[in-house]
């Protein structure tokens, strides 16, 4: 699903519902670190706080009108770390690859300082695994469950 009308749009206030519904989709709850079902009032009380955070960078992927996927690029214990995810019905179609790269090129655009950006994956989600390494990402560690990736520029 290669294409030039995919853009990231930066996550608003207003997308609260979209991203609501997004994280609380089955297998993403599945595929997190935390796989409770996060509730709206929780949510919205997160959401509002990263948005006072000066390095967090939220964005989703848009093609016209229409969301595909999430991703989000934060400053946590002095690190910056990636998380992502695609909506239900465009898995398989390589977006997360893409996705990932274009927020790699805007956070270096915006923020060209960074070295390295770090993501991690459960071992036993093949999928996501293999999308960050498509993505440049290098496996520096691993433990029984988690795999830990870095992204060097």
């Amino acid at each position: 699903m290669k294409n030039k009308k995919l853009h990231l749009s930066k996550i608003s206030i207003e997308d609260l519902q979209l991203t609501f519904d997004l994280i609380n989709e089955k297998t993403v709850r599945r595929w997190s670190f935390n796989p409770s079902k996060i509730k709206y009032k929780i949510h919205e009380k997160w959401l509002k706080k990263k948005f006072k955070k000066k390095e967090f960078y939220f964005w989703k992927l848009v093609k016209k009108t229409e969301c595909l996927g999430l991703v989000r690029i934060e400053l946590i214990k002095e690190k910056y770390e990636l998380s992502y995810l695609i909506s239900k019905k465009f898995r398989g179609k390589n977006l997360g690859l893409q996705m990932i790269n274009l927020a790699i090129k805007k956070i270096y655009k915006k923020k060209s300082k960074i070295k390295n950006i770090f993501a991690k994956s459960f071992i036993k989600n093949v999928s996501s695994n293999k999308t960050l390494l498509k993505s440049g990402f290098k496996l520096f560690r691993k433990n029984k469950n988690t795999n830990y990736y870095v992204y060097k520029k």
